[in-house]
């Protein structure tokens, strides 16, 4: 069979094709109700255009038989070239030791689909003599499942059963197995029979003049791939490429239908090959566990560029009926929504991304964080777990989602109007940090994203909230007049912002850098140098925290009580708490680990230094009535080993006949936990203790 246009019936009815198959190396029929539905509501939009164009009248007598008939198929032939139903593209092989059979590598999906809809309605419309006619060879299927026998031998009996007698229950049949149940391609089959039923009855279609049109105006592209072997080696690169029939699949057959001619067609289908593209080689970016296709990635990518234009446009609408009463199968919504040529504009902004993003890391000693940022942007389209059609002035309700648009909607349309405005790289690339930052915070305000992106596009700040970081920020980097200097000092900035401890500030109030610095006129790129060389002290990538812990016992109260609250339980590396000296359940905390920095960088001491500098000045008082004083005691005598079993302390065991303390007799047991008393080792202090110290103390 040659390659080219066809309608559905036309397919089938080939003199060429005796039997349309489903190899074994096929995956399962898997459309999902939420696919199907989608699909069919496509169909019916089509099908009703269809019905209700208006055809332009021909300079002909319609009065005698020959005009009548001429402007007859000018009708046809108007309604089937603006109003056929093109569901993309069909690719098969055939085999000359197999004559007659065609061998599906791409499109099963829809071809299934689209069979047993036709098969639903001819049985529905007294339509089953045609139906055996066109589609059954012998009193056989035409399009026949080989990926398991089962599959194969069940669409066969339950077409004449559909045709025969509708209202039977094909699972109560005789020669339907318990095993069936468990074969995807049977049970999707028999799920999607009963769905088509279902909306069939809900639609108000004239189901007989559906089911001519289904049949002849529902188009599609064939190829034949005409040998074997090279059909199979296609339908595995198409696998690995990720072009199953999803969603994405579904929409493009949609915006093409829409599409004037078919040249126009064809280089839209080309350029939607060349997106699929983009998105199988970034199939794995952002994921521990690699997508096996494009799929996800494109299908979420679409779903948020269309809710943006639904953002941004201010005409929201949902794709789940539980959300309200205006809800639509997502399909049906995208395409609805989207055009190809805004598509293609979002597209080109995400290669811009990747293409240019060299150019301004070369300006920058630091600048890691755009790699991760763009990582992320991917990973959120790849997961596709995000619904992107809920209700985003709901943040409190909605709280992922809506900062998962916070961060992919301010970039898209920050990279939108950026490239339409011909921004220079380096002003373009630092706009996505304020959304990178926004993200790890889990800002939720999506409903501001159009409002940041518009102040950052006139004024430079994504906020004017003159007491926020952002702001301050920008303004105290724009004093710096000299270019070199002001790169290097943002990029001091970014690195220290980017610490693990800095960057997600979400339940300490959004601060990622005030803790440390203040943008004032005493800020200089000397002191920030110094700032984060500290810090790094503070926390090696080399080694753990606990002499940080123990040297923060010598500056104050740093710990965190936490729960259980039957008794004292304190934590004593709750850093990103610790670092801000932020309120805890309500009590402010102090400038412990503010103070202790700063000696760092005046002493220029490591951390092991200072402590030891610290121990050697301390005096432990075994009368000490303080908790710091107490905690210090034994610090001084343990060392490190106060940490072993891990970084809480408790005081007591929350039983209430805990005995005393063995040093400090006014508190209960001082103990060592994991966290708590589940599990572990905890030990008392006291009895941690060298044997020369409790020697001493005459214990």
């Amino acid at each position: 069979m040659r390659a080219g246009k066809y309608s559905f019936k036309e397919l089938f009815v080939n003199r060429y094709v005796d039997q349309l198959i489903v190899p074994e190396i096929q995956r399962d029929y898997v459309w999902q109700k939420e696919q199907l539905l989608g699909f069919l509501s496509s169909l019916a939009h089509e099908f009703q255009e269809f019905q209700g164009a208006e055809i332009p009248e021909i300079p002909v007598d319609t009065q005698s038989d020959s005009g009548a008939l001429l402007q007859k198929d000018f009708e046809d032939f108007f309604r089937k070239r603006n109003f056929s139903a093109n569901i993309g593209f069909i690719y098969a092989y055939s085999d000359e030791q197999y004559q007659g059979r065609y061998f599906l590598i791409d499109g099963q999906q829809r071809i299934t689909s689209l069979y047993l809809l036709l098969l639903t309605l001819a049985s529905r419309c007294g339509q089953e003599k045609a139906f055996r006619k066109h589609y059954c060879r012998e009193g056989r299927p035409m399009l026949d499942y080989r990926v398991r026998d089962a599959t194969s031998y069940f669409l066969g009996e339950v077409v004449e059963i559909v045709l025969h007698s509708p209202e039977m229950k094909v699972e109560d049949q005789a020669w339907y197995l318990d095993s069936y149940s468990e074969d995807t391609s049977i049970r999707t089959m028999l799920d999607n029979l009963k769905s088509i039923s279902a909306w069939l009855e809900e639609s108000e279609l004239s189901e007989r003049q559906f089911f001519d049109y289904i049949e002849n105006q529902t188009e599609f592209w064939y190829f034949d791939t005409n040998i074997s072997a090279q059909g199979e080696n296609l339908y595995i690169y198409l696998n690995a490429r990720g072009e199953q029939v999803q969603s994405n699949e579904n929409l493009k057959a949609e915006l093409l239908s829409k599409v004037g001619t078919d040249s126009e067609k064809n280089a839209w289908g080309k350029k939607w090959e060349h997106w699929q593209d983009i998105f199988w080689r970034k199939r794995t970016t952002g994921l521990r566990q690699p997508n096996s296709n494009a799929d996800k990635g494109f299908n979420g990518f679409l779903s948020c560029i269309a809710s943006l234009k639904q953002y941004l446009s201010g005409d929201q609408h949902y794709s789940s009926a539980d959300k309200s009463s205006s809800a639509q199968p997502l399909t049906s919504l995208l395409s609805n929504i989207l055009k190809l040529d805004e598509i293609e504009k979002y597209i080109t902004a995400l290669e811009y991304l990747d293409d240019n993003k060299e150019q301004f890391q070369v300006l920058y000693p630091y600048s890691g964080w755009l790699e991760r940022c763009l990582d992320e942007l991917w990973s959120i389209w790849n997961r596709d777990a995000t619904d992107w059609f809920i209700d985003y002035n709901k943040p409190d309700v909605y709280s992922t989602q809506t900062n998962q648009m916070v961060f992919t909607w301010g970039i898209l349309h920050w990279v939108d109007l950026a490239l339409e405005r011909e921004m220079d790289v380096d002003q373009f690339y630092r706009g996505l940090r304020p959304f990178f930052l926004r993200y790890h915070n889990n800002v939720r305000a999506a409903s501001q994203v159009k409002e940041s992106v518009q102040n950052l596009l006139h004024d430079g700040f994504a906020t004017k909230e003159e007491t926020s970081e952002e702001y301050q920020r920008e303004r105290w980097l724009r004093s710096i007049a000299d270019v070199e200097d002001r790169r290097d000092s943002e990029s001091v900035l970014w690195e220290l912002e980017d610490h693990r401890w800095n960057l997600d500030g979400s339940d300490v109030g959004a601060i990622n850098i005030t803790h440390l610095l203040a943008f004032d006129s005493d800020l200089s790129l000397k002191k920030l140098k110094a700032v984060r060389d500290a810090f790094w002290k503070c926390f090696p990538s080399t080694s753990s925290d606990r002499e940080l812990q123990s040297l923060l016992l010598h500056y104050g109260e740093y710990w965190q009580r936490k729960s259980p609250y039957y008794y004292e339980n304190y934590r004593f590396d709750d850093w990103k708490t610790i670092i801000r000296g932020s309120p805890h359940r309500g009590i402010p905390q102090n400038d412990v680990f503010h103070r202790c920095l700063y000696d760092v960088i005046e002493s220029g001491a490591d951390i092991s230094t200072l402590l030891a500098e610290k121990r050697g000045h301390f005096s432990p008082d075994i009368n000490a009535a303080d908790l710091q004083s107490q905690l210090l005691w034994y610090n001084h005598f343990l060392k490190e080993s106060m940490w072993q079993q891990g970084n809480f302390i408790a005081i007591g065991d929350g039983s209430g006949k805990d005995e005393p303390d063995e040093i400090f007799p006014d508190k209960q047991a001082f103990r060592n936990t994991k966290g708590d008393f589940k599990g572990g080792n905890p030990e008392k202090l006291s009895e941690m203790l060298p044997p020369e110290v409790k020697k001493n103390l005459g214990r």
